[in-house]
């Protein structure tokens, strides 16, 4: 029994050293420290980004070295903080090219094959105006017709005709109905084909320099995004990023 004991409060001293090493390895102890996901404050100047940054971490003096090695090394960070300061900052993306900024758009459909509750941000759009169609969820403007475009330049120069633009990925996929045939609603954009449509997010690769640019497509044969080579563009423009 003495024995029996003895390998339980054994096992479970083992259990408490990995649990904590995980812990320490994982960083599961800190999940408070990261920044938050859902109704975060509007981060929009330095103060605020600073709240959410990693504490700043302060030099040895040089009077707290034993020698004169670790005053050296201070001179050094030093240095190489002024030197990063000097970097200029680099030139921030534009919020059509990150991610979806507004809510994404959800077919009229329940959440569940047996529930009653709909799925949030209901697809609807506006199609007064001639020629294009609003999309009340996202704020983004887009062409009804369709445009063949051999490739990218083409598919960017038809839109720039217009006024207009070639879509991101998150943007085309935000027309996505999985409840209709093809992945689209009809009424809002009635005869769309099939085959792929241009996006202008770039497929990042590392392929050199010499690597041909690819972009992500979406086919609305069944809503799903590939690598494939478009045929086709539908143009958009404005929105609530």
């Amino acid at each position: 029994m003495a024995s029996s004991r003895q390998r339980v409060a054994a096992a479970s001293f083992v259990l408490a050293v990995v649990a904590t090493g995980c812990d320490v390895l994982l960083g599961l102890g800190h999940f408070k420290d990261v920044p938050c996901a859902l109704d975060c404050p509007d981060l929009t100047t330095a103060d605020a980004l600073a709240e959410t940054s990693a504490p700043e971490t302060s030099l040895p003096e040089a009077g707290d070295a034993a020698d004169g090695s670790d005053a050296a090394d201070a001179v050094v960070d030093v240095q190489a903080m002024d030197a990063m300061d000097a970097i200029p900052p680099a030139e921030a993306a534009s919020p059509h090219e990150v991610w979806a900024h507004w809510a994404m758009p959800n077919p009229d459909a329940p959440i569940a094959p047996d529930s009653s509750m709909l799925l949030p941000n209901p697809m609807t759009y506006d199609a007064s105006v001639d020629g294009s169609v609003l999309d009340i969820v996202t704020g983004l403007t887009w062409e009804v017709a369709s445009q063949m475009a051999s490739d990218y330049a083409s598919a960017s120069s038809q839109c720039q005709a217009l006024g207009m633009r070639v879509p991101t990925r998150i943007e085309l996929v935000s027309l996505v109905d999985f409840t209709a045939s093809p992945t689209i609603n009809n009424s809002a954009f009635p005869g769309t084909p099939i085959m792929p449509f241009w996006t202008s997010s770039v497929v990042w690769a590392d392929g050199g320099p010499d690597a041909a640019v690819l972009y992500w497509s979406v086919s609305f044969y069944d809503g799903l995004v590939s690598a494939m080579p478009a045929t086709w563009v539908r143009c958009v423009s404005g929105g609530t990023p």
